[in-house]
């Protein structure tokens, strides 16, 4: 499988844990967390792209891949 692949996939999955973890506490209705849920999966998920992009800017993922 390619690695690129690989990463979006755990990206996804750690967004996915972080969107359950953080959406669950809340006191309120199914529908409301749902899109909380939703909400923080994104959040999740584009603050972890945008800390591989500049991992990757500065070349400092090139001794993993």
């Amino acid at each position: 499988m390619n690695s690129i692949i690989i990463g979006l996939l755990c990206l996804a999955l750690l967004s996915a844990l972080s969107g359950w973890f953080f959406s669950r506490s809340k006191k309120v209705e199914k529908p409301v967390k749902a899109m909380l849920f939703v909400l923080y999966f994104w959040v999740s998920f584009f603050i972890q792209l945008a800390i591989f992009a500049v991992l990757h800017y500065f070349d400092l993922l090139d001794k993993y891949l």
